[in-house]
């Protein structure tokens, strides 16, 4: 049996996606409560002082995650990032763009934290303009998520983002009907440009971050597109001309089961990268194959062996799969992979 991959993705590379999409969900919440607190909403089981103090405590925390974010994203040396690339929203190595965003999203989120705690210090008006930013700090974030993250097509993480953005788009159709009809063309010009901005946030995420090749369109490094160690770099989900498969993958499988008279299949697909399909067919002789594809375009196709694993050998790499039940038809697993002879 082929054990599991020695090589993976760093702690930090875990530490930097789960604390971006946190911060993420913080900022959303930080949002909706401010829309909530703007209107002076109450109601008998909700004293205001529960949307103020909530406001103020998930801010706080939604900073503690970006920190993590910022810190982790640095010590990870799979994108070479610095600090001056966590400071200066242009000039960066790894998808300058939507990574030059997330700074601009963060410094205008600490701008606005910063002037909160100054507040009495501030006339209402300058302190009201600042924390005014916080509303394009969010859409921003957002951006950079959709535009950096390797996660982007993973089907929890387009779920994550749906829910947020839904929740920031009702509480500003929300805020926006409050007091009407006053200013009822301005409020309606509100609304519109808010369903319009989600309506081409949905189109270009299906136009670009959904297909294949926006690693390399995003602006990813060429030695991280073609990369196959282990490591973060197996994480880029990178689609290369000639399909590959990296050595170092220690990724979470999801698919189906079909039971035939002669024989059982197995049709897996990668949930970190689901480019990757794995195909097992065991026969009722013992025997089987495995067939690996990327993007529908097959990898290789071997001999497989049935253990407490289905095994089997992809040109120059071993690749080992963990495969159990969820149900009648429902299979999950485990994809592991490493270099032959290592």
């Amino acid at each position: 049996m082929i054990a599991a991959a020695t090589l993976g993705p760093t702690p930090f590379w875990y530490a930097t996606r789960g604390s971006g999409f946190t911060a993420l969900v913080l900022l959303t919440a930080s949002v909706a409560l401010g829309l909530v607190t703007s209107v002076r909403w109450t109601s008998p089981r909700w004293p205001r002082f529960i949307s103020q103090s909530l406001h103020r405590n998930i801010s706080l925390f939604a900073l503690l995650f970006l920190l993590i974010h910022i810190a982790t994203s640095i010590i990870d040396p799979f994108a070479g990032l610095s600090v001056r690339d966590a400071l200066i929203p242009v000039g960066a190595g790894y998808r300058p763009l939507w990574l030059g965003l997330g700074v601009v999203s963060a410094e205008l989120f600490v701008a606005v934290l910063i002037t909160s705690v100054v507040r009495h210090r501030l006339g209402f008006g300058l302190w009201r303009a600042v924390h005014l930013l916080a509303y394009a700090s969010w859409p921003v974030a957002v951006l950079h998520g959709i535009g950096t993250g390797t996660d982007t097509k993973a089907v929890w993480a387009i779920l994550l983002v749906v829910g947020c953005v839904g929740v920031v788009v009702v509480g500003i159709v929300w805020r926006l009907a409050n007091g009407w009809p006053a200013h009822a063309l301005l409020r309606a010009g509100g609304m519109l440009v808010s369903l319009s901005a989600v309506a081409a946030l949905t189109a270009w995420t299906a136009s670009g971050p959904l297909q294949p090749g926006w690693a390399r369109a995003a602006g990813t490094p060429a030695n991280l597109l073609t990369s196959g160690g282990g490591g973060s770099a197996a994480a880029a989900t990178p689609i290369p001309a000639q399909p590959t498969l990296a050595a170092g993958l220690d990724d979470s499988l999801g698919g189906t089961l079909q039971r035939g008279a002669n024989a059982v299949t197995v049709n897996l697909t990668d949930q970190r990268d689901p480019a990757i399909q794995l195909t097992i067919v065991a026969s009722a002789d013992g025997s089987g194959t495995l067939t690996v594809s990327r993007s529908g375009q097959t990898i290789c196709s071997s001999a497989a062996s049935f253990g407490s694993a289905v095994t089997g050998q992809c040109g120059a790499i071993l690749v080992n799969v963990q495969v159990f039940t969820q149900g009648d038809t429902g299979v999950g697993g485990t994809l592991t992979t490493q270099k032959v002879g290592q």
